[in-house]
């Protein structure tokens, strides 16, 4: 018998760490919020240090750190809909920036499935802070078999400083 995953006591999905792959520094979702049929919606908590580079004494969330996050979104609602594999990012288009955030706060991360053609997953996405729009784009991504990927890391080789 499997164990059962860790639930977030407050929204009642499983930890998001049994979800996605990410993992800190580079895991931007902290939570699912909710999950309807081809939508899902996620929370993102940053602090100053989780950007400190960008840019010191004024610290603001990367434009790509938003779309990455909306791309963990994805990949725990391709989870949660029972796909198994990894989901990898195959490309962003339609990218807008309309607003910056700066942390300490909570931005909200929508995706909604568009489309599904020959293995590929099209998504419309949006990060919102309250209700400032910061960022829209549309993704596409690959549900890749896990034996590819391990094929793919061992033919890759060493990592080397």
């Amino acid at each position: 018998m499997c164990p059962t995953p860790p639930v977030d006591p407050i929204t009642g999905f499983p930890d998001i760490e049994t979800l996605i792959p990410h993992r800190a520094p580079h895991r931007h979702v902290s939570r699912i919020v909710s999950v309807d049929g081809l939508k899902a919606v996620a929370e993102g908590d940053f602090m100053p240090a989780d950007v400190s580079g960008h840019f010191p004494g004024r610290p603001i969330i990367p434009g790509v750190v938003m779309v990455e996050s909306l791309a963990q979104t994805l990949c725990a609602l391709a989870t949660l809909s029972g796909e198994h594999g990894q989901m990898v990012l195959t490309g962003v288009e339609k990218a807008r920036f309309r607003g910056m955030a700066s942390p300490p706060c909570t931005l909200r991360f929508e995706v909604e499935v568009t489309e599904r053609r020959l293995g590929l997953t099209w998504a419309k996405g949006r990060v919102l802070r309250g209700a400032d729009l910061l960022c829209s784009a549309t993704l596409q991504a690959a549900m890749v078999p896990e034996d590819v990927v391990q094929a793919a890391l061992k033919a890759a080789g060493p990592l080397t400083p």
